[in-house]
């Protein structure tokens, strides 16, 4: 178990910050970082992105211990992207600042904020997609089949055919929905109708933050750097 799962999963501080990060019109002070617009209305602040992704990271490590590469290969990248904010913080404050900032250095593989910020966007559509997909259910429905469903029209189109093959038997160790429900309600939120408004505010927001990320990806020719 890891730290972040000492306090219990919160889908509403998911839904908070997501609708932040859809919502908010940043600054970065231009003269820190080279060529980088100074009001960015359609970008990603990267702070709240990582709290985000904090969260989300307990819920990746609800779904089982075959999912434990996941959760681990995610708070690798959770961990470098605070690590590059720390160092720098105008040049790390947004995904479009971080872009600016690693052009020069060419930055790749395990340094690269970008590369991480890559790997997390492609996840997050596939876990945005699943929670809905699982909330909206009902108990009766198959949990494994909702979630290869969910990952075959995200991630699978960016995995090697190996990885493809172990999701599919992974999906089989996944907790029941109503385990699931359990889980999502840890958090102070009691109430499945609640739960589901929550869970269609992360959807939402969450799918206006991809595009966003996948916008500035395709303006500067970043989706095939990994």
């Amino acid at each position: 178990m890891t730290e972040d799962t000492a306090s219990p999963f919160c889908i509403k501080l998911v839904a908070t910050q997501m609708k932040k990060l859809s919502t908010d019109v940043i600054i970065v002070e231009k003269s820190d970082v080279e060529n980088c617009p100074e009001v960015t209305p359609d970008d990603v602040e990267l702070l709240t992105f990582v709290e985000v992704y904090e969260e989300l990271c307990k819920f990746i490590g609800m779904l089982g211990k075959i999912f434990e590469f996941v959760e681990k290969d995610v708070r690798e990248k959770i961990d470098l992207l605070k690590e590059l904010h720390t160092a720098n913080p105008e040049g790390y404050k947004t995904v479009v600042a971080l872009v600016h900032s690693e052009k020069p250095m060419e930055k790749n593989g395990k340094e690269s904020g970008a590369v991480a910020i890559l790997h997390l966007n492609r996840a997050l559509e596939f876990i945005v997609e699943f929670m809905y997909a699982a909330v909206a259910a009902t108990n009766d429905d198959s949990i494994p089949k909702i979630c290869k469903e969910c990952y075959d029209g995200t991630l699978a189109k960016h995995h090697p055919w190996i990885i493809r093959t172990a999701v599919k038997v992974a999906v089989y160790t996944l907790p029941t929905r109503e385990k699931m429900l359990d889980y999502l309600k840890a958090g102070s939120v009691t109430d499945e109708s609640l739960i589901r408004v929550l869970i269609d505010d992360v959807v939402s927001h969450g799918k206006i933050v991809h595009s966003r990320i996948n916008t500035i990806y395709t303006v500067h020719e970043l989706h095939k750097i990994a």
